[in-house]
């Protein structure tokens, strides 16, 4: 057991303990340090913005509880009651929450895509959320409704990534060589650069990622969206809590990386990357503009 000694018996102040606090932050995720140079997208404010919701999140997880719940975990929240007072187990995170003037802050698979996509795109964003509402009006986002827009009104590139053992492969394959598009059902075509199989192009699929910051991406149709880091697929699980206080699964986290290249959940991908930024109006390179490099 460890003793104070004498010289130290005096309580500690409310400045020592936030201080504390402040050293005890881990970076679970690190922000960008440099910047990929895309034309009208910026990686490392992208990035950036999931670091900031990431590390809120995993410092909070076990020590107490974060603002960023899964919508699924919420379901089973809501219903549930704890042993002591007729509030739900979310009122209960909610008042909690409350307590540090905080408010909870929902999250799934799509919203948290879109996070960094909206901090990327900055002003686009708008641009973006227009193009939306004038194809699909007041639907929700989705992993390839953002692509059909980012391929089609944004210059972005799409590169299809399927295996063998997915049940839409021959359909991808067809299409991709007659069409060189991705078919979505009943939705718009989203167009094709380049097709990989997802289990015998391990290592040029990796090269590619690892061109790039940040992708947008989605699986088979869009049953899941998420975005990539360079050659790691980032995602949020909806039914993750926001606390490990509240977790019935044992470590179901909200957020999750992966190695693309070992991702099984889905068989096939879209993976859709910014158009690199050669040089500006200008004329000028990143290198030899003042006070650039």
């Amino acid at each position: 057991m460890c003793c104070a000694s004498p010289g130290n018996t005096e309580k500690r102040s409310n400045d020592d303990i936030a201080q504390n606090r402040v050293d005890t932050f881990r970076l679970y995720t690190l922000p960008g340090k440099g910047e990929t140079l895309y034309a009208g997208f910026s990686s490392r404010k992208a990035i950036n913005s999931i670091a900031a919701i990431e590390n809120e999140y995993f410092n909070n997880y076990k020590r107490s509880q974060s603002r960023y719940y899964g919508t699924m975990w919420y379901e089973s929240a809501i219903a549930e009651y704890g042993h002591h007072d007729s509030l739900s187990v979310f009122e209960a995170y909610k008042r909690a929450l409350a307590s540090r003037n905080e408010r909870p802050d929902s999250m799934h698979c799509t919203i948290y895509a879109i996070r960094a996509l909206e901090a990327g795109l900055d002003s686009n964003f708008l641009k973006m959320k227009k193009y939306h509402q004038q194809i699909w009006d007041d639907r929700e986002y989705a992993g390839w409704s953002v692509g059909y827009i980012l391929t089609t009104y944004f210059n972005w590139s799409a590169y299809l990534m399927v295996s063998k053992h997915s049940e839409e492969y021959d359909r991808c394959v067809k299409n991709f060589r007659k069409h060189r598009k991705y078919y979505v059902w009943k939705q718009p075509d989203i167009p094709i650069k380049q097709l990989f199989d997802f289990d015998e192009d391990t290592l040029r699929i990796a090269a590619l990622l690892n061109k790039h910051e940040f992708g947008w991406g989605f699986s088979n149709q869009g049953l899941h969206t998420w975005i990539t880091r360079f050659d790691r697929l980032k995602e949020c699980n909806w039914a993750g809590s926001p606390s490990k206080k509240y977790d019935r699964s044992q470590g179901n986290a909200l957020f999750k990386k992966t190695k693309f290249t070992s991702f099984k959940d889905y068989a096939s991908h879209i993976v859709i990357f910014p158009p690199e930024l050669q040089e500006d109006p200008f004329g000028e390179t990143p290198e030899n503009r003042p006070g650039g490099g």
